[in-house]
């Protein structure tokens, strides 16, 4: 069986309410070797696992409690509330899915915007030392805090939402589940390079450090040549002037366009412009991973004959048993369909329990086993500098594409 022992507890049931209880921990002595610095070698050895009847496991989610009238009879939840219980909901329906194949564990819920004990507050108090693992759906000065407190104590922590590193540059116990942007760049670098070798290749940005990041992870890209007709244009605004992407064409040659654009209004806008000569000079578009924001894209006349790429971490096909188990369960305690935080609530818990289980804590040569994904293929690997550990981080990516409105990956 399972155990609860939240910070703030909910429970949807017709209308919405919360229950709160009252946190109820008992530290575990931590070893002497957890308490060691850590020495920053490049022949890094883990203690040796340790296996156990039932395992503590933290959970780090936003569910904002403290910002609304708990007194009042609820009918609906807040928006800026549903991330983080979604991903709660998501772990809620993994504990019960572990728990009725009569796994045990002990699951500690924690409102990282609690006005009471934020996450600081919640490590200086000792509550998180006895975990054997902590997943965390966590804003990026909370991530810094968490994975420096687990690299202090060797206990496991999984960011499994945010791609932030957390300035982490050797966090042997630290683990990224969302791709950063630079895997997302190696990705659609690599498929260019096999597929459009002898394209014009034309990098779009604007002059903000994120967009000028992904440029540099492209050009700087190790495992993947530069493209032979290689160009970059950096816009001094929003507005995408036609005759500037033109004028660095080569017409001998098709053309593919990568869009180093975050902002999604912004890459439509682009994609909009780009459109009306993509017949003419045979464009393709390759984006960031934020294009999926983009609802109208898969509408059949929005982009005619522009076929437009982008990656992403997760693609949650409905028809599936595995993404229908978790919908229906949602369902059965929300009464809507699940977003994909609650997936990702779920496959985090999910896949991390079943590690600990098998192979104790803790579990990191193990990481790279997918046996225990449920939708989601993770690639977990370590990532490392001039030869030394930094942190982990999930690989997999899915390559969509868009062409007339529809959706094709790999």
């Amino acid at each position: 069986m399972f155990t609860f022992v939240p910070n703030h507890f909910l429970m949807p049931k017709a209308y919405i309410y919360f229950l709160l209880f009252f946190i109820s921990t008992q530290a575990i002595a931590q070893s002497s070797a957890k308490d060691a610095t850590q020495t920053e070698t490049k022949d890094f050895v883990y203690p040796k696992p340790v296996r156990k009847a039932k395992y503590n496991i933290a959970i780090l989610t936003p569910l904002y409690l403290d910002s609304v009238d708990l007194e009042k009879n609820l009918t609906h939840i807040p928006k800026f509330m549903m991330p983080g219980i979604d991903f709660y909901e998501g772990v809620c329906i993994a504990a019960d899915t572990l728990n009725s194949q009569g796994f045990k564990l002990n699951i500690y819920v924690y409102d990282s915007k609690s006005n009471y004990i934020d996450i600081k507050n919640l490590i200086a108090s000792d509550k998180l030392d006895s975990m054997d693992v902590i997943i965390g759906n966590a804003s990026v000065s909370d991530l810094k805090l968490v994975a420096d407190f687990a690299k202090k104590k060797q206990i496991n922590f999984i960011s499994a939402v945010s791609p932030a590193d957390a300035g982490q540059t050797y966090n042997p116990y630290f683990t990224i589940l969302q791709p950063r942007l630079s895997s997302h760049i190696e990705k659609i670098h690599k498929n260019i390079i096999s597929r459009y070798p002898e394209d014009n290749v034309v990098f779009i940005t604007r002059n903000l450090t994120a967009e000028k990041n992904a440029l540099s992870y492209f050009k700087n890209d190790l495992l993947n040549a530069r493209p032979s007709r290689f160009t970059e244009l950096e816009l001094k605004g929003d507005e995408l002037n036609i005759n500037d992407i033109v004028s660095k064409i080569d017409t001998n040659y098709n053309t593919t366009i990568v869009l180093g654009i975050l902002d999604p209004s912004i890459t439509y806008n682009y994609l909009k412009t780009l459109s009306t000569v993509a017949l003419r000079y045979h464009l393709k578009v390759y984006c960031m991973p934020t294009t999926e924001a983009i609802k109208s894209i898969s509408k059949v006349d929005e982009f005619p004959g522009m076929p437009i790429y982008y990656t992403s971490s997760y693609i949650i096909d409905k028809v599936t048993p595995a993404s229908q188990y978790i919908t229906n369960a949602y369902k059965r305690k929300m009464g809507s369909l699940p977003s994909d935080v609650v997936y990702k609530g779920f496959e985090s818990l999910y896949f991390f329990y079943n590690l600990l289980k098998k192979y104790g804590t803790p579990f990191n040569t193990h990481l790279s086993e997918s046996a225990y994904s449920f939708i989601t293929p993770y690639k977990i690997v370590p990532i490392k500098e001039k030869g030394s550990m930094k942190f982990y981080e999930n690989k997999f990516l899915y390559l969509i594409k868009y062409e007339d409105g529809i959706m094709l990956y790999e």
